[in-house]
């Protein structure tokens, strides 16, 4: 199925293709790190995170939570067997991921600007459902069923209340790519036996669906998302949207909060966004 591209692939690309830090408040409790590999493979990933300020706008977007305390995300090498996320983090993007979400888009586009966008939400919804487990552990919030489940779900949740132009642009790549890749890739990786990928993908989508039917009815429609999951989504985003408000909300700045979502993203890469 071809998914619309144009407005969410330029939305996205827009939020990413900037370097600066500038509207990130200094006392930010999401702290970032670009660890340098060993590997001279994975040494392009690392430059061009670096030169797109990747971490700088996931920090910018995390902006309204106010953590009890810091919580550090890095991108680094995580070798053939990756770590899980532990208690007391650090939250840690692999760049072996993103490496090999680059390689498939490769082989299925030619349009080095699209490949960047895909490349960019793959590390967007990623990063979140990472953040989301460190989110767990640091305020404590208990998880019922899968954690990585809860993860994907409050990664979608998040982007649902922080960025709406983050979600439309993230919702169509991480399609895109679970597409190509057979139906393997939720965000995470491509071989994760910790919870079924299929499932995963479609509670990520379910949140986004319920959370703005009009938006991603074309979901349903085009067959991506089966009508009958998609008719229990609306329950699910209740449940998570109560448990959101209950144990995190009281940890979200109301005021940044209504920035970010009003924040518009200028064009120009000269200047990451306008938060005022």
């Amino acid at each position: 199925m071809k998914l619309p591209t144009c407005a969410a692939a330029l939305a996205l690309a827009v939020l990413l293709a900037t370097g600066g830090a500038r509207d990130v408040r200094a006392d930010s409790q999401v702290e970032i790190a670009y660890e340098e590999p060993a590997s001279a493979e994975l040494r392009p990933i690392y430059e061009e995170l670096k030169s797109l300020g990747m971490l700088q706008q996931l920090q910018l977007l995390m902006e309204p939570l106010r953590l009890p305390k810091p919580l550090l995300v890095r991108t680094a090498e995580c070798g053939p067997n990756p770590e899980p996320y532990a208690p007391g983090g650090p939250v840690t993007i692999c760049y072996e991921v993103l490496d090999q979400v680059a390689k498939l888009v490769k082989q299925h586009s030619h349009d080095p600007a699209y490949q960047q966008t895909l490349i960019n939400g793959a590390f967007i919804q990623t990063a979140l459902h990472n953040v989301a487990l460190g989110i767990f552990d640091v305020l404590g919030v208990p998880v019922w069923g899968r954690e990585f489940d809860a993860a994907d779900r409050l990664a979608a949740l998040i982007m649902t209340q922080f960025g709406e132009d983050v979600m439309a642009a993230t919702v169509e790549t991480t399609t895109q790519i679970f597409q190509w890749s057979n139906r393997t890739w939720t965000g995470r990786d491509f071989a994760s036996t910790a919870s079924p990928e299929a499932q995963r993908f479609y509670n990520y989508l379910c949140i986004a669906y319920a959370a703005s039917p009009y938006d991603y009815d074309y979901l349903v429609r085009g067959g991506t998302l089966p009508k009958e999951r998609a008719e229990q989504c609306e329950s699910e985003y209740q449940q998570i949207k109560k448990a959101f408000d209950l144990r995190i909300m009281p940890f979200v700045d109301p005021d940044l909060l209504v920035k970010a979502r009003a924040r518009r993203w200028s064009i120009s890469p000269s200047n990451p966004g306008n938060s005022g």
